[in-house]
């Protein structure tokens, strides 16, 4: 089962300062407290997918939960990036300034008519949360969020991250 995922635009005090953590412990502190952040939030500089990333990867990748899959650039919008932590039971993924450009261009591009079909699609034996037209609607409108909240980062040359706990 899967935890909630966030994706963080980075100012560039905020990525100076994920830079210079090197310990995994001290990252996944500093990821909460940005989470917690009602700056952050009231910015738009959070945005909090729920677990509706889980199928938001799948359906942007190649069917699974693997950060190796797809193809850039839209591999990269959840899983795919540089590993910010190396622990079984949570994410934290960075993805480079000079990419969300062209993430934010490729959530733009996607077709419903597509996406709808590679959702009804996943594979019922490795995603294993309910596949109906509720779920569908609102996976769409997260994807919708995200192609905003990717186009805003892109504009300020931000960094992102993206964090989720991954519950046993």
């Amino acid at each position: 089962m899967v935890g909630r995922g966030y994706h963080i635009a980075l100012g560039r005090e905020h990525a100076k300062r994920l830079f210079s953590l090197k310990d995994d412990q001290e990252i996944l502190k500093f990821l909460e407290e940005l989470k917690a952040s009602p700056e952050m939030k009231k910015s738009g500089r959070l945005l909090d997918s729920g677990t509706a990333w889980d199928a938001l990867h799948r359906c942007l990748t190649e069917g699974e939960l693997d950060p190796n899959a797809g193809e850039f650039p839209l591999n990269h919008a959840i899983l795919g990036g540089k590993q910010l932590h190396h622990g079984s039971d949570t994410a934290a993924v960075l993805i480079r300034p000079d990419m969300t450009r062209f993430i934010a261009d490729g959530l733009a591009e996607i077709d419903e008519a597509d996406f709808r079909q590679k959702f009804f699609s996943l594979n019922k034996e490795s995603y294993k949360l309910p596949i109906g037209e509720k779920e569908f609607v609102q996976i769409w409108i997260v994807l919708q969020d995200l192609q905003v909240f990717f186009q805003a980062a892109a504009d300020n040359l931000e960094a992102v991250v993206f964090t989720a706990k991954y519950q046993a």
